[in-house]
This record gives C-alpha cells, sequence and structure tokens, in this order.
C-alpha cells in the first residue's frame, strides 16, 4: 500500500475506534469516559462523522468506452472543535485508484468580523468553484471550469481571511495566499515557478442582497493570480450571479435558483495581456415538490477541451464548445438523490462536431455531512 493511503486510513482507525470507546453517563447528563476525563475531551476525541457515496452511468457513444455503472467517488466527512478559537474539518475522498485530502483545514471565529481559514482548502473562487462533486447542480461540471481553474475548483495549501464588511447590505470582502503548484491535469493555472516570492493570492467580494422576502441577489467577482514556469504571470478571472427563491410558507416544496457565471483564464506576457480560454453558462432550477426537482442549462467555452473534442489520432483538440443540458432528480430525503440528465454539444472543431450523451447519477449519504455554500 502506498504510505500516503497507509497514513490516510490509519488516521481513520483511530478515529472510528475512539468513536467506539465504552462511556458511562452521569446523572445530570454529562458524558465522561471510563478513566474519568471531562466531557469536552469526550466530545473532541469523537468528531462528528459523514460519508458520501456517489455512483453514476453514462451513454455517450462518442467515447470509447463502455456504457455501465460506475464508482466515482466516497467522501469521509469529519469535524470537530479543537478548542475555544479553532474549529477542524475534513473532507478525505476515496477513489477507484486514489486517496486524496481534498480539504484539511482548521477555522477561527474568534476575531471580530474576520474570519480565518488555514490548512488544505478550496480556494473561494466564484460559485461552482465552492462545489463538492455530489452537491453540484447537474452531472456534469461546466466545460469552462476544467479549462480555468480545476474541474472542481482551486484547491491548494493556504491562507484564507474573510471580512464581513460594515456596508449596510452582507458584504464580504475575502483574500488568500496559497502554495505555488506546476500545471497538470487538475490544476490548469500555471503556478510552477520557483522564485521564493511565488505566493499565489487571491481576491474575492460576495454581496448578498434581499429582494423581497423570499428572493435574494448574490453578485460575486473573483481573482486569481501567481507565476508560471515560463517567468510569466497567470491568472483568472469570474464573476456569477445568483437569484435564489424560497417561498415562506412552503420552503421544502417550492422554489427557484437562477445562476450565471462567467470565467476567464489568462497570461501576461511582454507587459500584454493574453486570453487563453474563457466561458459562461447560464442554469435555471425549479423545485416541483418536496422530493423532485428539475433544471436547464445552457453554456459556451472558447479554446477550451473536453472529452469529445478529438483530432484524427485520438488527441484533445481546442475549440469553441457549445452545450445544453437538462435533468430531472428525485431526492426522497436530503440524505440521497437519484437524476436523470441529458445533453448535447456541439464543436466548431474535431472529428465529431456533436455530441448526445444520457447520465444517470445516484448519491447517500450518513451521518453528519456540513452544509454547502448557499
Amino acid at each position: 500500500m502506498h504510505p500516503r493511503v497507509f497514513g490516510i486510513v490509519g488516521v481513520l482507525s483511530v478515529v472510528l475506534t475512539s468513536a467506539a470507546m465504552p462511556q458511562d453517563t452521569t446523572s445530570q447528563g454529562t458524558t465522561s469516559t471510563t478513566s474519568g476525563t471531562s466531557s469536552m475531551f469526550s466530545n473532541l476525541a469523537n468528531p462528528a462523522i459523514g460519508m458520501n457515496a456517489l455512483f453514476s452511468a453514462q451513454a455517450a457513444h462518442n467515447l470509447d468506452q463502455p456504457y455501465g455503472l460506475q464508482f466515482d467517488e466516497a467522501e469521509i466527512s469529519l469535524i470537530s472543535t479543537v478548542d475555544p478559537y479553532w474549529t477542524l474539518t475534513s473532507n478525505i475522498v476515496f477513489t477507484s485508484d486514489n486517496v486524496d485530502p481534498e480539504e484539511v483545514w482548521v477555522r477561527n471565529t474568534s476575531l471580530p468580523a474576520i474570519q480565518l481559514k488555514l490548512g488544505q482548502i478550496r480556494g473561494t473562487f466564484g460559485k461552482h468553484g465552492l462545489l463538492h462533486p455530489h452537491a453540484f447542480p447537474f452531472i456534469q461540471a461546466p466545460i469552462v471550469m476544467p479549462n480555468t481553474i480545476g474541474e472542481e475548483g482551486f484547491k491548494e495549501p493556504g491562507l484564507e481571511a474573510a471580512w464581513l464588511t460594515p456596508l449596510p447590505w452582507y458584504a464580504e470582502l475575502t483574500g488568500g495566499v496559497y502554495r505555488a503548484h506546476d500545471l497538470d491535469e487538475d490544476h490548469p493555472l500555471d503556478f510552477g515557478s520557483t522564485a521564493h516570492d511565488n505566493i499565489p493570492y487571491l481576491g474575492h467580494f460576495k454581496n448578498l442582497f434581499d429582494v423581497n422576502d423570499e428572493t435574494t441577489l448574490e453578485i460575486g467577482q473573483s481573482f486569481l493570480h501567481g507565476e508560471g514556469a515560463d517567468g510569466n504571470g497567470h491568472m483568472a478571472f469570474g464573476a456569477d450571479l445568483t437569484v435564489r427563491n424560497v417561498p415562506a410558507k412552503q420552503s421544502n416544496r417550492r422554489g427557484w435558483i437562477l445562476q450565471s457565471e462567467y470565467l476567464q483564464k489568462g497570461s501576461s506576457v511582454g507587459g500584454d495581456y493574453i486570453r487563453e480560454q474563457d466561458g459562461e453558462y447560464a442554469s435555471f432550477q425549479y423545485r416541483l415538490s418536496q422530493t423532485w426537482w428539475t433544471g436547464i442549462r445552457g453554456e459556451q467555452a472558447r479554446k477550451s477541451f473536453t472529452d469529445f473534442v478529438v483530432d484524427e489520432n485520438g488527441d484533445p483538440h481546442a475549440a469553441k464548445i457549445t452545450r445544453g443540458s437538462v435533468n430531472l432528480a428525485w431526492a426522497p430525503s436530503e440524505f440521497s438523490f437519484l437524476r436523470l440528465e441529458y445533453s448535447h454539444s456541439k464543436a466548431d472543431q474535431g472529428v465529431h462536431p456533436t455530441d448526445d450523451r444520457i447520465m444517470l447519477q445516484m448519491s447517500y449519504t450518513i451521518g453528519y455531512h456540513p452544509a454547502h455554500a448557499y
């Protein structure tokens, strides 16, 4: 077994063994271990634990792969208060061939109007980039995501500080610094310079307004910058808008979400800015009843790569890609859902200029799971 995998499995074993230790309960209802330690220590030794399992099936005639059910990932979540100053959160993802400590970070909320977050974190960039795969509103991430900041967002060790400004509406300003990382499949931004001062930095400004008692409007802007292995500056820009309606008397039966986002990746060469990839999407989700959701999304990405656009040799090819998707989800509870989705794509390059696919996704959650970004 790989040493990294062995270490993670060992930590999980210790945590789960601690959770199973016998305990005594006093007449006042407080809990202590058999050795007489305090209830506070007991709570710290037994963090809230949850797990999500994600499965899918896909029928895509342009892809060289068999149809059928596949295991996507399992995510184990742990969270606990460390002491009066820190809370530790972790999300460890298991796939069929890898174990990834996707998020392991601590948060400090003791400073007035400021939250500190440090560790292996998901950078506060954009809207879709804040979501885990099982929280995606559609099975496929927007095409622009893996071509700009990453299919699941920008994830690196770093430090973020979020400040709730004194403006008369909800306005949050976030700044972050992160470890530099080379260009690879999961990191489309080249931050690979070995210069000592290459510390990628991020800025995010989130504004939330109450349109009425049932509707909110959110507007966000994001910026990310670092130095690449080529010595040039590499960066990403983002702007997002979300309108959310939650009826006061039927919050679990009706409602809708309208969301749009634009992302762009570029570099600075000799003082000139070069736009490399960019794109946008707009989606609308509507709650039909307590257990049924439906959604539709349109998107376009330019100079971008995706799985069905290849040349005569089967190599990926950059193209202008337009895609439309529609889905229907059955969610009998907050812990599971079954989602059916159809998409049609068209590209201006490649051997296969069009692509149609049908997808099915199943998600199951047990135990505690932290709330997703609003």
